[in-house]
């Protein structure tokens, strides 16, 4: 059985010198969308194998019959 776990890690406090800062909204700002485009790659790279591969490494399939 597999098990997939998402990591994320813990938001600190911001120093208080630059917590409004330009360049701090900018980086945490590039920071969230590139994680957003790694979370988007990985599910379409997962969504991309075979019904058979994602049931071994332990995804849930959609079952049509099931009520």
């Amino acid at each position: 059985m597999a098990i997939a776990l998402e990591h994320r890690p813990v938001r600190r406090a911001a120093s208080t010198r630059d917590a409004g800062s330009l360049s701090h909204i900018l980086r945490e700002l590039s920071l969230r969308i590139a994680a957003a485009w790694r979370r988007y790659r990985v599910e379409r790279e997962i969504e991309s194998l075979s019904y058979d591969q994602r049931k071994d490494i332990g995804f849930r399939s959609f079952d049509k019959t099931t009520r």
